[in-house]
């Protein structure tokens, strides 16, 4: 990882829902178990998602919510409705946001992937987690098992700082990782794993928190003053 410059922190704007799918923690019924249920145009569903007087977005999701297939987790999560092969061209997400509030029995949560589309749909490839006051990387080297190659970009961030981040596919074969913090600036890259290249993909980003099950009221909350894909 090399450092790079860090950013100035972005004028806020609203946020914008178009492009975007939004799966809840909740079903068809509206009810924290099950299957979770997927709007096919993003909007504004409290408590699950609304919207700040600044223009920004609030994801909540609670330990006990409704699940989406094969996962144990349950998410607020926005999924792009644009999806690109993997290795073709430029394509990058990009976000500032801050982690409100982590699960007790487990302080990590996804904001931000780049999620397998088309015929490997029920598999993520690039994860990049808020753990723990850390902002970490994971890739997905099969498509089939569990292995992976982890990168730690910041150390130290807390509840309720504002960070940015991005995800690239570099369009080369390369994926490159940025995520930035106070003085804190990182860039990491990565080779895209032959078993992803040319891969149906897409990106997703939210609240997708890692704990199961728990009391009313714990869970993940995030923030999202800036979010985009191209």
């Amino acid at each position: 990882m090399t450092p790079v410059p860090v950013p100035a922190t972005p004028t806020t704007a609203q946020v914008s829902l178009s492009g975007w799918k939004l799966t809840l923690p909740v079903n068809t019924a509206g009810l924290l178990s099950g299957t979770a249920r997927q709007l096919a145009a993003a909007s504004i569903d409290a408590p699950w998602l609304v919207r700040g007087a600044d223009g920004s977005l609030t994801f909540w999701a609670p330990v006990g919510g409704a699940t989406s297939a094969d996962s144990t987790h349950s998410r607020t999560e926005l999924v792009a409705t644009t999806d690109f092969t993997l290795g073709s061209a430029v394509h990058t997400l990009s976000a500032s946001l801050a982690v409100v509030q982590a699960p007790t029995a487990s302080a990590d949560i996804c904001v931000g992937q780049i999620h397998g589309g088309g015929p490997i749909k029920s598999v993520p490839f690039v994860l990049l987690h808020w753990r723990d006051g850390n902002i970490v990387v994971v890739v997905k080297q099969v498509l089939h098992g569990s292995t992976a190659q982890s990168r730690v970009l910041l150390t130290g961030v807390p509840l309720g700082a504002r960070f940015e981040y991005t995800i690239a596919d570099d369009g080369d074969g390369n994926l490159t990782f940025t995520a930035a913090y106070g003085n804190q600036a990182r860039k990491a890259t990565v080779r895209a794993p032959s078993a992803f290249m040319g891969a149906d993909v897409r990106f997703q980003a939210g609240d997708y928190q890692q704990a199961v099950g728990g009391p009313a009221g714990d869970g993940g909350r995030v923030t999202f003053y800036d979010l985009a894909y191209s």
